[in-house]
C-alpha cells in the first residue's frame, strides 16, 4: 500500500485489507514520509495487528514504494491498494479461489466502483473482460487497479514498475502483462474495490500528467496514441473537471500538451486535432 498524506484515508483502507475474510494475509505500507500524523497512526494499527508492517522514507513517487513493498512481501499473491481506495469484504479470497481453480493464471482483476472522498458511490468503472484485444487500450484502461491481483511470478517475469512514470505505472503493467501473457489473465466477476475520488487523487489532481504519459505508453506498447486523449483533456478543461493554472489560459494549456504529445502522435493526428481546437472557441473562455 504505497501511502503519502492521506491519513484521512488510510486507515479505512487498512482495515478494508485486514478484516478480509481469507486467513493468510499481510500488508505492507509503504509511506513517502508523511507529515500529516499517518506515521503516528501506523505505529497505534501496527501495535493492534502483527499482520501490518510498515517503513517511511522519502521516495520518488507511488511507483517506487509500491517496487519496495512487493519487494518485502512474502506471499504468492500479491497485489496494492492505494492508501485511499478500499476492497470489498472477501474481495482476497474470490482472487485466490480464482487462482486455485486456475493455476495458469498469473493475473486476475474483477470488478470496480467509484466513490468519492465521503463513501458515496458515484458509477461503475468500464471494466471489460481479458478476452477484450489489448488494442482497446486505446480507448481507455478498462482495468480497475485495486481490483488487480497477480502471482508474484509475474513480477519476476515482468519486473518492476516503471518508476519514471508517476500516474501510468499501472496502465504501463497492464499492457505489459496482456502483450506478454494475453491467455494468462483472468477475471472475477464480482466487485472487487472501490477506487475514490477526491481533491487530493492524483487520478483528478494530475489531469495533465496522466493524459500525456498515458499517451506515452500506448505509444510504446501500441505504436501510437489516439488524438482523443487530448480532446478529452480539452473538455476536462472547459468543464472544470480539470483544472489550469491561473496564469495561462485553457486553450494555451491545451497546445502546450497537443505539442508535448506530438511524439506520440501518428499520421494527420496532430494536423487535424490543431484545426479542431483552433476554430473551438470554448477554450477561450
Amino acid at each position: 500500500m504505497p501511502s503519502y498524506n492521506q491519513v484521512g484515508f488510510i486507515e479505512a483502507a487498512i482495515r478494508s485489507v485486514l478484516e478480509q475474510d481469507y486467513p493468510n494475509i499481510e500488508l505492507i505500507v509503504a509511506d513517502g514520509g508523511s507529515d500529516d500524523g499517518t506515521v503516528d497512526l501506523l505505529k497505534a494499527l501496527q501495535m493492534n495487528d502483527g499482520r501490518l508492517r510498515w517503513f517511511s522514507r522519502r521516495d520518488s513517487g507511488p511507483s517506487q514504494a509500491i517496487n519496495a513493498a512487493l519487494d518485502k512481501a512474502l506471499g504468492t499473491v500479491v497485489g496494492w491498494l492505494n492508501s485511499d481506495d478500499l476492497y470489498t469484504s472477501g474481495a482476497v479470497r474470490r482472487a485466490v479461489d480464482a487462482f486455485q481453480a486456475n493455476p495458469m493464471w498469473l493475473m486476475v482483476y474483477g470488478q470496480g466502483q467509484h466513490i468519492d472522498g465521503n463513501d458515496k458511490r458515484l458509477n461503475n468503472y468500464p471494466t471489460l473482460p481479458p478476452s477484450t484485444s489489448v488494442i482497446r487500450f486505446a480507448e481507455g484502461c478498462f482495468i480497475c487497479q485495486p481490483t488487480v491481483f497477480f502471482q508474484r511470478a509475474l513480477w519476476v517475469l515482468l519486473g518492476n514498475l516503471d518508476e519514471n512514470l508517476k500516474t501510468a505505472f499501472d496502465f504501463d503493467y497492464w499492457l505489459r502483462g496482456f502483450l506478454a501473457f494475453p491467455d494468462r489473465i483472468g477475471f472475477v466477476d464480482a466487485l472487487q474495490a472501490y477506487s475514490r475520488l477526491h481533491d487530493g487523487c492524483i487520478t483528478l489532481r494530475m489531469r495533465r500528467v496522466v493524459i500525456l504519459e498515458g499517451m506515452q505508453v500506448l505509444d510504446r506498447h501500441l505504436g501510437s496514441a489516439p488524438k482523443e486523449w487530448l480532446l478529452t483533456y480539452a473538455e476536462e478543461l472547459i468543464s472544470g473537471r480539470a483544472i489550469v493554472s491561473e496564469d495561462i489560459s485553457i486553450r494555451d494549456e491545451v497546445l502546450s500538451a497537443v505539442y508535448e504529445a506530438t511524439q506520440w502522435m501518428r499520421g494527420r493526428d496532430k494536423e487535424l486535432l490543431l484545426a479542431r481546437l483552433t476554430n473551438d472557441k470554448r477554450l477561450d473562455g
